[in-house]
């Protein structure tokens, strides 16, 4: 029979160690580099942009008022910044632990339980707010119908993959390719808003497009508040109707806009 000693069980969690953090930091680039282009089409200082789970949070509290009614960010921390940091703290826990496969399951088997019981409410947590946070967070600046539609296959593929060991139950095939697709496509979809973001940004600097102002929660009130954000179309920024080229034509977002302060 397998036993599992304390050196096999510090390799092991030493290898799942090393693979999150190649994953995390992976991650943290990504994060890093979009969060940098939507500061710098928000007015946010760049080096922001660089501090790990602030960069998303700052970016869902300059969404507040000018596309979503609440901030977001806040729902952000909670179910995935503050999660993911309890993962990370107990995973260096396992690994900095001294213990025999004995004392493990002695002393420590408690912890693993709880661990692992954190692990998958958490992971349940995460996929569901996962998918909520795609459409407040990209929503806002896919600003063409075939971005959204990439946005809607990826909030598709998010809710297919939690489900996906009751669907491919026994067809690891099919499975594999499912797995392989989903990763393929989020690959695209990476592209895509880098791309969406990019391309905000140049029509902020040439003047062709201007970044909706925030709404003064004070003089207005909560009916109000959700007539103008859903009158704007839920998109970040509009085009700058003083801007002697824009040819786009006026619609009664860009009149609500435009009155809204008078």
């Amino acid at each position: 029979m397998f036993n599992l000693d304390e050196y096999m069980l510090h390799q092991v969690l030493a290898i799942v160690g090393i693979v999150l953090f190649i994953f995390v930091f992976v991650g943290y680039i990504i994060t890093a580099i979009f969060s940098k282009i939507m500061f710098d089409i928000l007015g946010v200082r760049s080096g922001l942009a660089f501090i790990p789970f602030y960069n998303t949070y700052r970016i869902y509290k300059e969404y507040k008022g000018r596309v979503w009614k609440n901030n977001w960010g806040i729902a952000y921390l909670l179910t995935f910044a503050i999660p993911s940091a309890v993962i990370g703290v107990l995973l260096l826990l396992l690994i900095d632990l001294r213990f025999t496969t004995d004392v493990f399951k002695e002393q420590y088997a408690g912890l693993l339980i709880t661990g692992l019981v954190l692990l998958v409410v958490g992971g349940l947590v995460v996929y569901i707010f996962n998918f909520i946070m795609l459409f407040i967070m990209y929503l806002p600046i896919f600003d063409t119908k075939g971005r959204r539609v990439v946005l809607y296959i990826q909030a598709g593929l998010t809710v297919l993959s939690m489900f996906s060991a009751f669907i491919f139950q026994g067809n690891t095939t099919l499975a594999n390719i499912f797995s392989v697709g989903q990763l393929i496509f989020s690959i695209v979809f990476m592209v895509v808003y880098f791309v969406a973001a990019t391309d905000i940004r140049a029509r902020i600097r040439s003047g062709e497009y201007v970044l909706q102002e925030k709404l003064d929660y004070r003089t207005l009130n909560s009916y109000e508040i959700n007539s103008i954000l859903k009158a704007r179309g839920r998109r970040l920024v509009v085009p700058n109707m003083n801007n002697s080229f824009s040819d786009y034509p006026k619609n009664n977002n860009e009149e609500v806009n435009r009155i809204e302060y008078v």
